[in-house]
């Protein structure tokens, strides 16, 4: 697996370096194959990251990135965060111009170090040194060097070859340095490029090299971008934090190490513990007890971040969380598991990487992949999974923050994955009603019902919470009917709490000139909602599988009243169409002067093989093109 060579040392530091501060940055150096698609170049990326101990390393990074174009004007912004475990040395930024002339060597003043403070962060030790360059001249390159000591070591950098979107890279090194006797743990993806591995004194060194990758540029129905960029991602065996120490060679050690952080902290007061047994002493079953404690937990606490040495990773106590009134992720499910102890409900802590939109945990590589934590609560044949930093969420409810992937159930023995249930096209639901007038002038108005369930859910919620002005601005934002005016007064959104929870809501609009008159005869379009499908762009040659992130069940029924002394001319015909991305149907029926449309769209998740590039395109351009389909309504005088 390994090509093992006797060298110098030298040769094996000092190279990168030498063309580093050699370098000629010149626009001209860069190959025209590289500057397709880019809107920036990495001329020169090297991390070098030595393991001292197991809570000792350190990193030195050296790198310079071209901007090609203002659009990348931010992949030049400089950020580099640490903490307690953490400290950055030796910063040194220069900039230079297209032809590779230095224009500055950047003062120490223009660098700030700041807290990285959000607002929904009681307690954060970490900082950040960042820069913003103040030159805008393009093409112009900047180039940093820095190196960053580690006095606690839960994990190993990964090296991404390609940082982003519509970037190249000229080259790349990567190496790791552990002592003789340990184990680099190290997973490829989408490359095969293996390290070169050297022994050299107390030390072996794996090497590994990248030269002129192409930029990947952005398109809807991609793979994730981390399922795209070449990678290689590194994890110690064993680790140490705070005097805490682990081995992540398994799942089932990783999570015994997390099980030994949090062990002996669900000790609750005599008082709360007298209080949630009152509570539900009259409960009829598990579930019902699940419910109490839980609506409990959310009256009585708030969520706040904690981000400070290692209670980036333990949970503050139960009765620090029921003293103060809240706690992060981890601290409000340890509470909460607590609770559900007291009144003899069994319970598992579960840390999970959470995100709409995040990418799989890489389940060959146990490690800290995790960003978050829920509690699983088993009840007979079913699973409750608990979000608790919600204060609003129904009891069970997972929507797409934490559907559908691998997270890790922590016990003291026998810590595993599973998964959390996924939700599906039935889940992901939405109903759209529309009565729609139209009157011989052209206009139009509308008594519009909808119904939201799972994804579309998870949407509206930010709308639900919002008052007055800002609701009412979040409305309007997400209605594409043209020339719509909205009364805010009969305008209603109201929540349905369940299993699977769902908001219902109501609004009358007006749509000036939505019909075209042509003399007295009149032209709509069939979707009073407008078309959400776009058609992707026509490429030669598709490189990347077609993903589709959610299933989805969309409905719309809309019933157009034709004004009086008028009739339909003309429709568009019945649609079927049945693929494996989804399916699309319409039927039209006309009820007297009542034309009524109804239209379906499925959509399936799913993986689907690059060179169905074009058929899945034609597929969305059909639908595309059935959206902005017209009715033709005459005057029954005419004809």
């Amino acid at each position: 697996m390994y090509k093992c060579f006797v060298v110098i040392v030298s040769f094996l530091i000092l190279p990168a370096g030498l063309l580093f501060s050699q370098a000629n940055y010149s626009i001209e150096n860069v190959p025209e194959e590289l500057k397709q698609n880019a809107g920036s170049v990495v001329r020169f990326d090297q991390k070098i990251f030595t393991v001292k101990s197991p809570s000792h390393a350190e990193l030195e990074v050296k790198y310079a990135i071209t901007i090609l174009h203002e659009s990348h004007k931010n992949k030049a912004y400089f950020q580099q965060t640490y903490d307690k475990f953490s400290k950055i040395n030796s910063i040194n930024i220069t900039i230079y111009d297209k032809n590779g002339n230095k224009i500055k060597a950047v003062k120490k003043t223009d660098i700030e170090d700041m807290s990285s403070f959000s607002e929904s962060a009681l307690f954060a030790d970490i900082r950040q040194i960042v820069y913003s360059p103040d030159y805008f001249k393009y093409p112009y390159t900047l180039e940093y060097a820095f190196t960053k000591s580690y006095k606690g070591l839960l994990s190993y950098p990964s090296f991404y070859v390609l940082d982003g979107y519509d970037m190249a890279l000229q080259e790349g090194v990567f190496i790791v340095n552990i002592p003789t006797g340990n184990k680099l743990r190290y997973l490829l993806q989408n490359t095969d490029i293996e390290p070169d591995v050297y022994n050299v004194k107390n030390e072996i060194h794996y090497r590994w090299n990248f030269e002129n990758i192409k930029a990947i540029k952005y398109e809807k129905y991609d793979l994730r971008f981390s399922d795209l960029v070449p990678t290689v991602k590194t994890a110690p065996a064993n680790f140490e934090m705070d005097g805490y120490f682990g081995n992540a060679e398994s799942w089932e050690n990783f999570g015994s190490w997390i099980y030994s952080l949090n062990n002996g902290r669900d000790v609750l007061s005599e008082a709360t513990r007298n209080e949630i047994i009152e509570l539900t002493k009259d409960a009829q079953g598990p579930k019902e007890k699940i419910d109490l404690v839980y609506e409990y937990m959310q009256s009585k606490t708030r969520y706040v971040n904690v981000v400070v040495g290692i209670g980036g990773w333990q949970p503050f106590t139960a009765t620090e969380v029921e003293e103060n009134g809240y706690g992060d992720c981890k601290a409000l499910t340890n509470y909460t598991y607590a609770l559900l102890k007291t009144v003899g409900v069994e319970s598992y802590y579960v840390i999970i990487k959470a995100g709409s939109s995040a990418s799989e945990i890489k389940k060959e590589l146990p490690s800290n992949q995790f960003n978050h934590a829920i509690l699983c609560v088993p009840n007979g044949k079913d699973t409750i999974w608990l979000e608790c930093t919600s204060q609003r969420a129904p009891t069970g409810y997972m929507g797409t923050f934490t559907e559908g992937r691998e997270a890790l159930l922590i016990k003291e023995k026998g810590s595993k994955l599973v998964k959390t249930p996924s939700l599906t096209i039935d889940d992901n639901l939405r109903i759209r009603k529309a009565v729609v007038s139209i009157d011989d002038q052209g206009n139009a108005t509308a008594e519009i019902e909808n119904r939201y369930q799972g994804l579309y859910y998870d949407n509206m919620r930010n709308v639900y919470y919002y008052e007055g002005k800002r609701r009412m601005d979040q409305v309007r934002r997400k209605i594409h009917i043209n020339n719509f005016s909205l009364d805010d007064k009969q305008y209603t959104l109201l929540e349905y709490r369940s299993d699977h929870p769902y908001f219902t809501e109501n609004y009358f609009v007006k749509a000036d000139h939505y019909v075209k008159k042509m003399g007295r005869r009149l032209l709509f379009d069939i979707n009073f909602f407008g078309t959400e499908v776009d058609v992707p762009s026509a490429i030669n040659k598709q490189e990347s599988d077609i993903y589709i992130h959610r299933s989805l069940s969309r409905i719309d029924s809309l019933e157009f009243i034709i004004p009086e002394g008028y009739y339909v001319k003309s429709h568009p015909g019945n649609d079927t169409l049945v693929t494996d991305y989804g399916a699309f149907y319409t039927h039209f029926k006309m009820d007297g002067n009542k034309l009524c449309y109804t239209r379906k769209q499925l959509i399936n998740k799913g993986t689907f093989p690059a060179d169905e590039y074009a058929e899945f395109r034609a597929y969305l351009k059909k639908i595309n093109l059935a959206d902005k389909r017209k009715v033709l309504v005459m005057p029954t005088e005419v004809d």
